[in-house]
């Protein structure tokens, strides 16, 4: 029912690794929601911007600490989070692992909607 918000996952590669939440609470759901429409000013983002917007946003919410060479000299803040190279491969593997701890349930009768509505 509840989650524990200081447990956190290590995505390694090589000698670096970034840990990211658990999983999502509600709170750092709506806070990902909520840094989506500030930045898209209430309109639906679509496309590639949609999709660097919520990359953005799931990682700035959802890494809480780094260590390894790579991060020597630059502590874990939101303004450092932002700097990551997206073509990364470390980085692609946190938003996969992100991607995959926060997959919404599938529903146990396959005739019944998602919440999208298909």
């Amino acid at each position: 029912m509840f989650i524990n918000p200081n447990d956190k996952v290590a995505v390694t590669l090589g000698e670096n690794t970034i840990y990211i939440k658990a999983k999502m609470d509600v709170g750092t759901r709506a806070a990902v929601q909520d840094e989506i429409k500030a930045t898209t000013d209430g309109t639906e983002a679509t496309g590639l911007a949609g999709l660097g917007s919520y990359r953005m946003a799931l990682l700035r919410h959802n890494i809480v600490a780094w260590e390894g060479p790579a991060f020597e000299g630059y502590p874990c803040t939101r303004a450092n989070i932002s700097r990551l190279d997206p073509d990364e491969p470390l980085v692609e593997l946190v938003v996969e692992e992100i991607g995959k701890r926060n997959a919404p349930r599938e529903s146990p009768d396959p005739s019944f909607p998602t919440p999208t509505g298909s």
